[in-house]
């Protein structure tokens, strides 16, 4: 028979949706697994949006329509909720103006997920800077444990609401990705970058510009582009002006596996990240990534020479030596595919799912 140790809710608008509930998905599955009794709360409630062969273990509650963040309706009834059911733990990615009322009524344990890096909305602009500190005070405050992806971003949260890193308060509830059961180890002459072509983070003309100073040193390989976004036309009609060879637009795909499958490295120019999953999934995959060292993440994921290539932000040229280098050394690259694949196994379900029931419990 099954025992809930302890009963969960997630609190999302719509559901399923993106990244924050793929994430939902698993861990709740996992969770249930573990004799947790877990709800979904959700405005809309998408049955026909959960991946092909999904099997859900976990409810799901449709709320009222309106905010998540800030309709007295929808705080009602989810304080309803978590009296009738006992919720003890609360889960939510997004601020909740409502959650201090909500712990002094009925005693939940509210915790925030910060899934991204702490204080891109302001990277670059100051004279944002003091409306999102106060966002990010507000949130913490209202918060029992607020969670971080890694442990770098403890330290960046804490320099943001002016708090040491040390404080009890600020967790680690870390990503994790599906692990694949057999690796193809046999790679092709591939680079890939698979993601959103959007330029505020991902900054795709940089691995443009890159390609065309590496590709002359290495003819037989291709750069393949997986995605789309607003920036699709600006970058192909850069790889025109720019008279780049081997070079293919993918468009997006359901199906990235295939391209795990056969490429060789992964390139990732962005200016700032929070945890890539595409970095992780590369790695598990046995493929090579080459990232700029531009966000607390990216130590996380490669924290040696042989987990991965980081280039110093953002030297166009360098990655170019270091993309060009490996992929001419095929003993180096061997060595690096074994030493990822073996890294990749920290990215299971079952080392994040600790972590984030010791959040839960602790």
């Amino acid at each position: 028979m099954k025992i809930n140790l302890k009963s969960i809710a997630f609190l999302h608008q719509v559901f399923p949706f993106g990244g924050a509930e793929k994430i939902t998905m698993d861990m709740a599955n996992y969770l249930v697994d573990q004799h947790f009794d877990v709800t979904v709360l959700t405005t809309h409630h998408d049955e026909s949006a959960y991946p092909s062969g999904f099997h859900r273990l976990f409810n799901v509650v449709e709320l009222p329509h309106g905010s998540i963040k800030t309709s007295p309706r929808i705080a009602g009834a989810v304080r309803d909720y978590i009296k009738f059911h006992e919720v003890t733990s609360i889960v939510s990615y997004r601020e909740v103006l409502y959650a201090p009322w909500l712990r002094k009524k009925t005693g939940v344990k509210f915790i925030f997920a910060l899934m991204s890096k702490p204080g891109y909305e302001f990277d670059g602009q100051p004279l944002l800077a003091w409306f999102y500190r106060l966002k990010y005070h507000r949130v913490f405050r209202s918060s029992d444990i607020y969670g971080v992806i890694c442990e770098s971003y403890k330290e960046e949260i804490g320099k943001i609401i002016s708090l040491p890193a040390t404080t009890e308060k600020i967790r680690i509830i870390p990503c994790f990705i599906p692990l694949p059961e057999n690796v193809c180890m046999t790679k092709q002459k591939v680079v890939v970058y698979i993601g959103r072509l959007s330029r505020r983070d991902k900054r795709l003309d940089r691995l443009l510009r890159i390609w065309h100073l590496a590709s002359p040193q290495m003819p037989e390989w291709q750069l393949k582009i997986v995605g789309r976004g607003p920036e699709e036309e600006a970058l192909r009609q850069q790889a025109v002006n720019l008279c780049l060879q081997n070079i293919s637009f993918e468009g997006y795909s359901d199906h990235v596996q295939l391209y795990f499958n056969e490429a060789s490295i992964l390139c990732l120019t962005s200016s700032f990240e929070g945890w890539p999953l595409c970095v992780a999934e590369a790695q598990a995959n046995g493929v090579i990534p080459i990232i700029f060292d531009s966000f607390g993440g990216a130590r996380d994921l490669i924290r040696n020479a042989k987990e991965g290539i980081l280039v110093k932000p953002f030297d166009e040229n360098l990655f170019a030596q270091e993309l060009v280098g490996l992929s001419h050394d095929s003993i180096r690259f061997a060595e690096m595919q074994n030493a990822v694949i073996d890294k990749a196994k920290n990215y299971s379900i079952e080392q994040a799912g600790k972590k984030w029931i010791n959040s839960i419990i602790s």
